[in-house]
């Protein structure tokens, strides 16, 4: 198969406009009959209507992550990993308080990730229409895989934030269809997600990976979706299946070399890969630095003291020393890989997984843009995903046989643990590995499940058993978006802190 366009960074002009009404009065934001509207008659005629829609669809998926960073702040700020000098900058780790001052629309608001939802919807109602004859062998079925793969994976960013959502899964094109809906059930909201993953699978393939250059869906974007949110609906049966299926392919997917795991972040085409945001200045992707926004994370982790032209003297978030020194060994090559020292007395590290930084000033200036690739998923993350499954199931020997590749990929001793010392184990090698990539939050919450029946949690102390039953690990949805639509109500947990 022909690779596709390359780059998504420009938006399906015409199409976006239709998809801010999920959490606002879709009457007031479109007009009577947008079938009629002047793009509509020319649009959706080819495969490359199809191919700009489904970039335009990438594009919003980026926006929705990198705004205000939220997929950090999401995913690491509550973990602790972290400290910060900023009050408001503390809050998530400082109590767990997830209403962010300022980072409101990032956090807390899912009009970017319904956008991703309305225009996958709408590919996928469009592509039918279109004859077969427009599209080149196998693309057809592709860009169909592509809309279900975004869909899902959106959805999937959604539930694990707010819980029950509501399920929009036709395309609004004209003001009528415009509905108010209520929040359906996270479990059906995840069978969903595990069904349009599963038509994603199925529809994309093997080749796309390298084809496609790991910055838009394949099979194995696919499935690593799969095991994740397998993981999440505690089905580790099916998660082994599918982590099995992308361990398998070692023709495509291999871990880094020791020492060069940093390559999963400056390569996108790097054998770990699975699936990236690329950020290359050459393809006009590569942000500067926007206090206000902060659209990247470079920028937040990274001091002008480890390279020089960058915007703070102390990074936004800086790693908290006690927990990385309780975290990695000495000998652990992650340790230099991953975290920087002004001097050896520094008591505010850098986190320096993202430090593929250009700057593109002249005559002696600083124009710093952020190059780092934001890894979604990647192999290391899919073994240890599979050691939890492993010993969830009581397959503690194979699950420390899994544990033990990524430990022996950075230089450290096996691990022989079993039962919840175990569990605990695969946690805090999914800390060291994963740290800064959006994912300790989720595991944490995937991790305690239990926590009212057996008391074992993996949260910090802000975490009690009142909060939990109150559903206190979900994030609060944003004023706008609740009072928007009287059908939806705040997070339990929200409603009275």
């Amino acid at each position: 198969m022909k690779v596709f366009n390359n780059r998504y960074n420009v938006l399906a002009v015409g199409l976006v406009g239709l998809l801010s009404c999920f959490s606002v009065s879709c009457k007031k934001a479109l007009d009577n009959d947008l079938r009629n509207a002047t793009y509509e008659g020319a649009f959706w005629k080819k495969e490359s209507d199809v191919n700009g829609a489904t970039l335009g669809a990438y594009a919003l998926f980026r926006k929705s992550m990198f705004n205000q960073n939220s997929f950090f702040l999401w995913g690491d700020a509550p973990s602790g990993l972290f400290n910060s000098d900023s009050a408001n900058d503390k809050y998530p780790y400082d109590g767990g308080k997830f209403r962010i001052p300022y980072k409101e629309n990032g956090t807390q608001n899912w009009t970017n990730w319904y956008q991703v939802v309305g225009l996958s919807n709408l590919i996928l109602e469009k592509i039918p229409t279109i004859s077969d004859d427009k599209f080149e062998a196998g693309r057809k079925n592709y860009l169909r895989g592509e809309a279900y793969f975004l869909r899902a994976l959106s959805y999937f960013y959604m539930t694990r934030v707010w819980g029950d959502l509501p399920l929009q899964l036709e395309a609004i094109t004209t003001a009528d269809q415009a509905k108010l809906i209520p929040r359906t059930d996270s479990k059906a909201i995840m069978t969903q997600i595990m069904s349009d993953a599963a038509k994603a699978s199925a529809l994309l393939t093997w080749e796309g990976l390298d084809e496609n250059q790991r910055f838009r869906a394949s099979k194995a974007s696919a499935l690593a979706l799969l095991a994740h949110a397998s993981a999440w609906a505690g089905d580790y049966q099916k998660t082994i299946l599918y982590t099995d299926s992308l361990q398998n392919r070692t023709d495509l997917i291999s871990l880094q070399p020791t020492g060069q795991i940093r390559k999963v972040f400056s390569d996108n085409n790097a054998e770990e890969n699975i699936f990236v945001i690329t950020n290359k200045y050459s393809n006009n992707e590569a942000s500067s630095y926007d206090p206000n926004i902060s659209n990247s994370i470079a920028y937040i982790t990274i001091s002008s003291d480890i390279i020089k032209g960058m915007p703070n003297s102390i990074p936004t978030y800086w790693l908290a020393p006690a927990m990385i020194d309780g975290l990695y060994s000495k000998d652990d090559t992650r340790l230099k890989e991953f975290v920087a020292y002004k001097n050896t007395t520094d008591q505010k590290p850098n986190m320096v997984k993202y430090r593929d930084i250009l700057n593109v000033g002249s005559g002696g200036s600083f124009d710093m843009r952020a190059e780092s690739n934001l890894v979604v998923f990647r192999l290391a993350d899919m073994i240890l995903l599979k050691a939890e499954a492993l010993n969830a199931l009581h397959r503690d020997g194979e699950a420390a046989t899994e544990l033990n590749k990524i430990r022996a990929r950075a230089g450290v001793a096996d691990i022989s643990s079993t039962g919840v010392l175990l569990q605990r184990d695969i946690f805090l090698e999914r800390e060291r590995e994963l740290i800064g990539e959006g994912h300790i939050y989720f595991d944490m919450v995937r991790n305690s499940r239990n926590i009212l029946s057996t008391g074992v949690t993996f949260f910090p102390p802000w975490m009690t058993k009142d909060r939990y039953r109150n559903k206190g690990y979900l994030w609060p949805i944003d004023d706008a978006v609740v009072n928007a639509n009287r059908l939806i109500g705040q997070n339990q947990w929200w409603q009275n802190n």
